[in-house]
Parts: C-alpha cells; structure tokens; sequence
C-alpha cells in the first residue's frame, strides 16, 4: 500500500497571529506523521474541503508552490522505495526524504522570498530582503546570485564583510545585512534547501558589529 501525501491546515496549532500552520500529512498503514512546511495561513483563507488555500488567500500562489515542491519530493522517494522494492513505513519515508536537499540556488530563493512578501503586503519586510539581494549581487559582481547555500562558509562571510567594509558602510548596516542573510538561510534550512551542517553563521559572531549608534527594530521575519 502507497502512502498518501496531503497539505492540511493544522487547527490543532493556533500562532500568535491567528494562523494555523500548514502541514504535510503522510498516512501509511493507517499511521499519520505530520511535517511542518514552513508556513502558515488564516482559517478564512484556506479550503478544508480541497486542502489548498482558497481563491482569494492573499499569498495563494507561494503556498500552493511550497506545498506542491514538497509534496513531489515526498512522491519521487515513494517512486523510489517502489523501484527497489523496499517496504517502508511513514516515519521511514520522512526520514529518507529529509535526506534529500531541494535544488535551489540563493537567487531564486531570495526571489521568492521578496514575492512573498510583497503578497502579503509585508513591503518593510520585502524592502530588507531586496536591499540583501543587491548588496550580495554587488558583492559578487553579477547580475544574479547563480550558486547554491553550499557556498556561502565561513570564508565567503568574511570576505563579504571586507567588502562591506571598502564600501564604508557603517556597521549597523553590516549589522543589519548579515542578519538579513542569517534570516534567509534559516529559512532556506527549513526548507530542505541547505542541511544545518552547512551553516555557518556559528562561527561567524553577528557580536562584532557595534549597533549603540543606532537602533534599529528589525521585522520577526529577519530574527534567528
């Protein structure tokens, strides 16, 4: 017996804002397994009968695209249990799917990210991921950021830096931009785009940049 994979919104988990999360559910043999998308939505905005966003949900189109990424990445591994014959259970599926990282360099990322945002009519929010778009885009001397997660080490964060520091910005907007980029790869982390093993904000202490001069409030969507 196949498993099935559907979104659902979860009512059992109200957020602060009134959303509810949306899961993925994977039934198998009767068993239920629910893994968080990242996302969440308004009861009024969400279909309990189709399991999708209604019509008009503001942010329609980003969920289905997340929902729909996620949920062929569970079918393909389901495809590949069934090729080699293996028996698998729903916490074994999520296990082996976890394992593997959606292809998506940190252009089409940060891309999505300022959609989002500006679907929901977060401009504040969609104005700071653009300003760390550009920035990086400056950095690396192209009209787009063609490379994966993967390449952004330790290393990559200081040579960023250096240049910030060329450009005489003032530290609380370095402070500002690594917090941005921080943000993103939390959020790319999440979404199976780059494994935690590769982050490497660890090393690289956020604590150097002095912020006394200026205070600045910074949106949920760029705290780690």
């Amino acid at each position: 017996m196949n498993a099935t994979i559907n979104a659902v919104c979860y009512k059992s988990k109200t957020l602060s804002n009134g959303e509810h999360p949306i899961m993925l559910r994977v039934t198998k043999n009767g068993k239920r397994k629910y893994i968080s998308l990242g996302i969440s939505v308004h009861p009024k905005n969400w279909d309990f009968k189709k399991n999708e966003p209604k019509t008009n949900c503001p942010n329609k189109d980003y969920i289905k695209k997340i929902i729909l990424d996620k949920e062929s990445e569970y079918q393909t591994q389901v495809l590949e249990f069934k090729v080699s014959q293996k028996n698998y259970t729903a916490s074994s599926l999520i296990k082996a799917t976890k394992q593997t990282l959606t292809n998506k360099t940190v252009q089409e990322f940060y891309s999505e990210l300022i959609a989002y945002y500006k679907s929901i009519n977060k401009v504040g929010n969609a104005s700071i991921y653009r300003n760390s778009f550009n920035s990086l885009k400056s950095f690396k001397e192209t009209n787009n950021l063609d490379f994966l997660f993967s390449e952004i080490d330790l290393e990559w964060l200081n040579q960023y830096e250096k240049w910030l520091i060329s450009r005489n910005n003032a530290e609380t907007t370095m402070s500002l931009l690594f917090r941005t980029l921080r943000s993103a790869f939390n959020k790319a982390i999440e979404q199976k785009i780059i494994r935690k093993e590769d982050y490497p904000f660890n090393s690289f202490k956020m604590s150097k940049f002095s912020v006394k001069t200026r205070k600045r409030a910074i949106t949920n969507s760029v705290r780690t």
